[in-house]
């Protein structure tokens, strides 16, 4: 019997879950806010939605999975609390996989068959010249490990293969184009819940889950506060 594993997406400003079975997508629905993020809004809606337009109760799945950073603060913690409360009361194992990982599976699947000869590089925006990132071959394999890299100090990922064209994916890709003459964007700025199917179906298979009361997402960095344009007046 094919592992049924539900999948959740926060670490971006797209939304995601999705339900496989085995390889089989079951079932998926996200949104992306370009102007914010919504994960507190939505998230619960959408499982909510999976759960009452599939059938299945939660009880029923075998694992939970989710995209576990690096990404947006809020949007992994939100994420994680969720997957956490998921597991919980039914013991399930909790599954975590590399958002940029997943990522780059979003490049295979857009290159298709075109997939196997090619290098990807996944980035996420970091804010200011600062992208999340790391590089992987057409199988999805990890050719460098996940870490912030600032393009103003340095605007190609060190480790490149020697080849002519690198493609790109994440929201981080435009800003790095001017510095990274070979880096084609593939136009794909998010991971859908989907692309981390393979990931967590692999890790399921190989017993390969995370302490759930001790799990924490990868944020890469410490969280820096901005300043509140609201307040009290300095005295």
């Amino acid at each position: 019997m094919s592992a049924r594993i539900l999948l959740l997406e926060t670490a971006s400003r797209r939304c995601d879950v999705a339900l496989m079975e085995g390889d089989q997508l079951v079932y998926e629905v996200g949104s992306v806010d370009p102007n914010g993020f919504q994960h507190a809004e939505v998230l619960h809606v959408y499982l909510q939605r999976l759960i009452q337009e599939t059938g299945y109760a939660v009880s029923s799945f075998d694992a939970i999975a989710l995209s576990a950073g690096p990404g947006s603060y809020t949007g992994l913690r939100i994420g994680a609390a969720s997957a956490k409360g998921l597991v919980a009361p039914y013991d399930l194992p909790l599954i975590a996989y590399s958002s940029l990982q997943a990522l780059s599976h979003a490049g295979m699947e857009a290159r298709g068959e075109f997939a196997s000869e090619a290098t990807f590089w996944a980035a996420m925006d970091a804010r200011r010249m600062e992208v999340y990132s790391a590089l992987f071959d057409g199988n999805g394999q990890r050719l460098s490990d996940d870490a912030p890299q600032l393009l103003e100090e340095e605007p190609i990922p060190a480790g490149l293969p020697n080849q002519h064209t690198v493609y790109g994916v994440g929201d981080g890709v435009a800003k790095a184009i001017p510095g990274f003459p070979g880096l084609q964007d593939l136009g794909i700025p998010y991971a859908s819940a989907r692309h981390g199917a393979k990931l967590a179906l692999a890790a399921f298979n190989a017993g390969e889950a995370v302490d759930a009361a001790a799990f924490s997402p990868n944020y890469l960095k410490a969280f820096r506060a901005g300043v509140p344009r609201l307040g009290l007046p300095k005295l």
